[in-house]
């Protein structure tokens, strides 16, 4: 089939990650609640950065990044480890204050302070929970001590609040971390003292690791001393970073363990393996097993919930587009996510998948509909008005 510029924005209108499991909506960014000196003087005490939000209440990209970037755990176990976070309204208490010492004058506005209160990094404007994070790392990537550290721990520092500043260096860098770790714990006859407790939840980054089986063996005492949230975060973002590394590598016991270690979790155990399936097999294009996992997956959904059909729908089409099999189960879901709540990428998805079935009657009449719904909510028609010119050639 030749694949046509409508092609192109059929393949970008779900606009999510394949992974279909819902983010985890607990273990987000804790913030600090305390005054700015406070932060501060904490900052100083911790030997950490603080970022600082600057937002107002009438900002609609503040108000998105506390909806969707702050909440997201990935965000919070990289800046809840690393920053002291602190939200200040620029218009109430401290703002107007903290907003004409600081200069800002556009929302958000996101500062980076050290101990003193003087600016290590500024930026302003929105970021997604993958460029925020990356931010982060920029920011700390200019106060990296992992090779001070290093350097110490090559000359024999290796106390354990040592060697656990090494190792949130190491992290905060982005650089390995699980050979000091595993060094220093293999040295240990007590791993359940408060510094050899937090360096091991401070290196249960990967499920596959030995690391983590510690975590999980003392993970009775973590959930006395720290938010439950915070614990099934560690969870399903170490799960998540074994599942990952399965894709790059192409090794199904990654999957597994990643699969048989989120039994850990609280709640999430299951809907990560169907979604964990889902997505392996269709990046290791097969088919078969796929289909198998497509079915699981349906089975389990909500049949309201039209976002999740519609990614679904939308992954057959990115990886098995000319498997006739595979498309038929497609059209179900697309058709369901347009019946429940039917936007116009719903229509575009549901009309190419009839489309790539033959239905050549039946995607005429679901583009005009879906071009009708467009109109009305004041929404562009370009690529459904495209789609229904190739299938008049039909």
């Amino acid at each position: 089939m030749k694949f046509s510029q409508n092609c192109f924005y059929f393949i970008l209108i779900a606009l999510t990650p394949f992974i279909l499991i819902s983010q985890e909506k607990t273990g987000g960014i804790e913030f600090f609640h305390g005054s700015f000196s406070e932060a501060l003087e904490l900052a100083k005490s911790q030997d950490k950065i603080v970022f600082m939000d600057a937002y107002t209440t009438w900002c609609g990209p503040c108000r998105r990044m506390s909806a969707n970037t702050f909440p997201d755990p990935t965000v919070g176990e990289y800046y809840n480890a690393n920053f002291i976070n602190l939200k200040v309204d620029m218009e109430k208490d401290e703002g107007p204050k903290l907003a004409k010492t600081y200069s800002v004058g556009s929302y958000p506005t996101l500062l980076y302070l050290d101990g003193d209160g003087k600016v290590v990094h500024r930026t302003a404007g929105m970021r997604g929970p993958e460029d925020f994070i990356e931010l982060g790392k920029e920011v700390m990537k200019k106060l990296d001590k992992s090779a001070d550290l290093e350097k110490l721990y090559n000359e024999g520092k290796r106390d354990g609040t040592s060697v656990l500043a090494y190792i949130k260096a190491l992290n905060a860098s982005g650089k390995p971390y699980l050979k000091v770790a595993n060094e220093y714990l293999a040295t240990q006859k007590d791993l359940s003292t408060p510094i050899n407790l937090d360096i091991i939840f401070e290196s249960a980054r990967e499920a596959d690791s030995k690391v983590f089986d510690y975590f999980v063996q003392y993970k009775d005492i973590y959930l006395k001393k720290r938010n439950p949230t915070m614990i099934d975060a560690k969870i399903y973002q170490a799960c998540m970073k074994t599942f990952q590394k399965s894709l790059e590598y192409r090794n199904i016991e990654l999957l597994e363990i990643a699969q048989d270690k989120m039994k850990h979790h609280s709640t999430k155990a299951k809907e990560f393996k169907l979604n964990t399936d889902l997505e392996y097999y269709a990046r290791s294009n097969d088919a078969g097993n796929f289909i198998k996992a497509f079915k699981s997956y349906t089975k389990s959904l909500n049949k309201n919930d039209a976002a999740k059909l519609t990614q679904s729908a939308q992954m057959c089409i990115d990886f098995f587009r000319t498997n006739q099999k595979v498309i038929k189960l497609a059209e179900k879901n697309a058709g369901q996510a347009v019946k429940i709540e039917g936007n116009p990428n719903q229509y575009l998805l549901y009309a190419n998948i009839l489309k790539l079935n033959g239905k050549y009657k039946q995607a005429k009449d679901i583009a005009n509909k879906g071009i009708a719904v467009a109109r009305e909510k004041m929404q562009p028609t370009y690529a459904l008005e495209q789609l229904l010119n190739e299938l008049q050639l039909n």
